[in-house]
């Protein structure tokens, strides 16, 4: 009996050795240029937290919001070289990669989230996630996350494209960024966005083009006077990671990065869509005038900006098969 015992012990600890040297974690550090304030980031640590749960821990995730682990580009080469960090960015910086998925950041390509969703969903733009992945080592997680519509904010009334002309406009620098800027008008100048409250306060630049959860976590309202409502960008953000990182995970724990990615994007962005009639309630009360404008003779004077990148006949295209 004894020996049966012993036996049964042996086993049982053998068996608990092999489980626990088995059980591998997985680190991944999330950066973004956000403050831990934003409202994005809470989504982001939505994401984190259900990861986690849905992999025992196994896959551990950390968020490093104010570019705190480095600059989105350094980011971007480190997931490449298969290092576990993931970023928070656009289609301007993916553009780098692909040229075509810029289109997403271009002026007036889509008005809304939903429609936003509709172009994510079509094969064109599928095929350029798989590009990213295969042939530059780029897993996108999500392209959901949602941060607003971008519109002009400065110290005068502006209220048409002619009156835009030699406004010097902060843009984050990226070619659909600037093109557009510079068609419906302004001339676009390129600083980090921490350093745009000084830029104005100090007259280096006139203006910046940006979403009101921006606008309000950096109190723009104490430097700009008028809204100039062109809600010309609807600003979509993607995470992405290292394809080789992500490839080393389980199949089952890649499927739960990727639901949870998604899933709290999505809830995020609806809080965020939600929010936009208080935030501009805060940009008034804090002394700002919001300008409406008629968008209509904004878009008309971006079409040079789809023709010089080459975009015309791929923005039809993408709406067909969107149906937008």
């Amino acid at each position: 009996m004894k020996k049966i015992l012993v036996v049964a012990l042996a086993l049982i600890m053998c068996f608990a050795l092999c489980s626990v040297a088995s059980a591998k974690t997985y680190e991944l550090k999330i950066s973004t240029t956000q403050t831990d304030s934003s409202m994005i980031y809470a989504g982001l640590q939505a994401a984190a937290d259900e990861i986690m749960a849905k992999t025992n821990g196994e896959v551990k995730v950390t968020i490093y919001p104010s570019s705190q682990l480095g600059g989105e580009e350094d980011m971007i080469d480190q997931a490449i070289a298969g290092i576990g960090v993931a970023v928070l960015t656009d289609a301007g910086r993916m553009s780098s990669y692909v040229n075509d998925i810029g289109i997403f950041n271009m002026a007036y390509f889509v008005d809304s989230y939903e429609a936003g969703l509709k172009v994510i969903a079509t094969d064109t733009f599928q095929g350029w996630v798989e590009q990213l992945a295969n042939d530059h080592g780029i897993r996108v997680l999500c392209f959901n996350y949602f941060d607003g519509a971008r519109s002009f904010m400065q110290n005068k009334e502006i209220k048409t494209p002619a009156e835009l002309k030699g406004l010097v406009t902060r843009t984050p620098g990226a070619a659909p960024y600037n093109e557009s800027i510079s068609a419906m008008g302004a001339t676009p100048y390129n600083v980090a966005w921490s350093e745009v409250y000084n830029s104005i306060q100090t007259k280096a630049i006139d203006a910046c083009e940006v979403q009101y959860t921006s606008a309000v976590s950096s109190h723009i309202y104490e430097v700009c006077k008028y809204v100039t409502k062109t809600e010309h960008i609807n600003l979509f953000n993607c995470l992405i990671a290292g394809e080789r990182w992500f490839k080393k995970l389980p199949a089952e724990y890649q499927q739960i990065v990727l639901d949870a990615c998604y899933n709290k994007a999505y809830e995020n962005a609806m809080s965020i869509v939600a929010a936009q009639a208080d935030m501009e309630k805060t940009l008034v009360d804090n002394g700002m005038t919001i300008t409406e404008v008629d968008k209509a003779l904004f878009n008309e004077a971006v079409a040079p900006a789809y023709e010089k990148l080459g975009w015309t006949e791929l923005r039809a295209k993408i709406y067909e098969e969107a149906g937008i």
